[in-house]
């Protein structure tokens, strides 16, 4: 939005204030939190630190030759508004979208007396949202108000408005058995091995991914479907959600 309004007209140049203001605060911030978990699991920092760097110049090429991959056999799904059960060009369209609504058209849009004047106000009732918890937490300790993380809720929130968002489903599932039932019933174990675990399901969530994407899903060319049952259907989106019409 910053961008937008500076360089007014200029969606390049809004998608240069993205890559070197949001993106780079980002990737540190995903740089620490795996450096916090190395921390936990008491792994020598220059030995994390080391993984990071080798990963990311790998991931780097990996992605590289993967976006390439797909976009070239999978073209025509990724420009569809609906996408499939497997291929959806949402993430790197709304990169464009972004760019022409900010960057193109911020002062038509977004300013006072605008269609989506709303928007940048979003910020200032973002201020006041955990002002209530505060107050229920100052007064009455006892019901824990302080247990409600205000911006976590409401960026779940938002997620839940847009895209293809069925995953959020496996996050709570994972969060409730690691944070509330093996914290509470096994603590040792959750000290011990929680973090490990975390990041062994991530890891193995992206190898997954990778091998899915060539072998089974078609990012090389050729697709090879799984049988049709109830968590596979192949008439519509594998989590039964509506198509768009």
């Amino acid at each position: 939005m910053i961008g937008g309004y500076l360089h007014r007209g200029m969606p390049v140049a809004n998608m240069y204030f993205v890559l070197y203001s949001y993106n780079t605060v980002s990737q540190a911030q995903l740089l620490l939190r795996d450096l916090k978990i190395a921390q936990y699991a008491k792994l020598p920092p220059r030995a994390a630190f080391t993984a990071q760097i080798v990963g990311t110049l790998l991931g780097a090429i990996l992605n590289f030759i993967m976006m390439n991959s797909i976009i070239d056999n999978q073209r025509e799904i990724l420009l569809s508004v609906q996408g499939t059960n497997i291929w959806s060009g949402q993430q790197p369209q709304q990169y464009n979208s972004q760019a022409i609504a900010w960057g193109g058209l911020s002062h038509e849009l977004f300013s006072a007396g605008q269609r989506y004047q709303w928007v940048p106000w979003a910020y200032v009732v973002g201020l006041f949202i955990p002002i209530p918890f505060w107050v229920v937490h100052r007064y009455w300790p006892k019901l824990r108000a302080d247990y409600l993380y205000t911006p976590v809720i409401v960026y779940f929130i938002g997620w839940l408005c847009v895209g293809i968002n069925s995953s959020i489903l496996s996050y709570f599932g994972i969060a409730f058995l690691s944070q509330w039932w093996l914290r509470t019933r096994y603590p040792r174990w959750f000290t011990k091995y929680n973090y490990i675990v975390g990041a062994a399901l991530d890891g193995g969530t992206q190898v997954m991914v990778f091998i899915l994407s060539f072998a089974v899903q078609g990012a090389g060319g050729n697709s090879h479907l799984f049988p049709n049952w109830w968590g596979a259907d192949q008439a519509g989106n594998y989590d039964h959600c509506a198509m768009l019409n």
